[in-house]
């Protein structure tokens, strides 16, 4: 009987293919290039036109084909003023992508031979893009749940206190990407309260709940007030 990979074969990646795809740095810069300028067209400044750029030699840049205005496809991304060479970075990446159970920092120090200090910062800039969610148009990330505090204690079977529902007061929260906290008192907590909040507060906002009862049917909600405002407005 032949065991079989659970990994189709299209989607297999070896360290093999890897080291044949990005063999130097040369090769890694010009990845990086046609991500950001396909084919080495890109937008002069001085020509103030788009204009074929071409490597200069021992440098990250390419240069225009008619003026020489140097453009550098590193700026503006984790690479740039990295003194690190970009296959380790590349290494890492890949590392980082094809490890089931997740990697630390020593493990991309042990794998690339870096010093702590720079496989920790490699890791740490890394992580940031993986966090980033580039698929959402607009708006933000929001955490938000619900919470019942205050209540009048009550003597349980067996000597404990416990608090009597009816007597709380709901509290709902909602946590952005940058640390801001957004918290309100409630009358209660059923699904009409808490997205009206929601709606009030982040109306472009991709909100992560939990299982509560009253996050439930959200999406068909949206939907349908959605196609009210169109109703409305036609």
């Amino acid at each position: 009987m032949k065991a079989q990979l659970s990994i189709t074969k299209h989607l297999r990646y070896t360290r093999t293919q890897f080291d044949a795809e990005f063999p130097n740095d040369d090769v890694c810069l010009e990845t990086i290039k046609e991500l950001r300028f396909p084919g080495g067209l890109a937008h002069c400044e001085k020509c103030d036109a788009d204009r074929k750029h071409y490597r200069v030699k021992g440098r990250t840049a390419y240069a225009c084909d008619r003026c020489g205005n140097h453009i550098y496809p590193l700026a503006g991304t984790i690479f740039e003023k990295s003194t690190t060479s970009l296959r380790i970075w590349f290494r890492a990446m890949y590392l980082m992508g094809s490890t089931r159970c997740g990697i630390s920092a020593k493990q991309i120090q042990r794998e690339t031979g870096v010093t702590y200090k720079t496989a920790w910062r490699i890791f740490r800039q890394i992580r940031s893009l993986l966090s980033e969610l580039y698929t959402q148009p607009k708006g933000s990330l929001v955490g938000m749940d619900q919470a019942y505090i205050d209540g009048r204690p009550r003597l349980r079977r067996g000597g404990q206190k416990w608090l009597e529902p009816r007597k709380k007061s709901v509290v709902v929260d909602a946590v952005k990407r940058k640390r801001r906290v957004i918290a309100r008192g409630a009358p209660d907590a059923n699904k009409k309260t808490l997205y009206d909040f929601a709606h009030e507060l982040m109306p472009e906002s991709t909100v992560f709940t939990n299982e509560h009862p009253s996050y439930t049917g959200w999406i068909k909600r949206t939907h349908t007030i959605e196609s009210n405002i169109r109703q409305e407005s036609t």
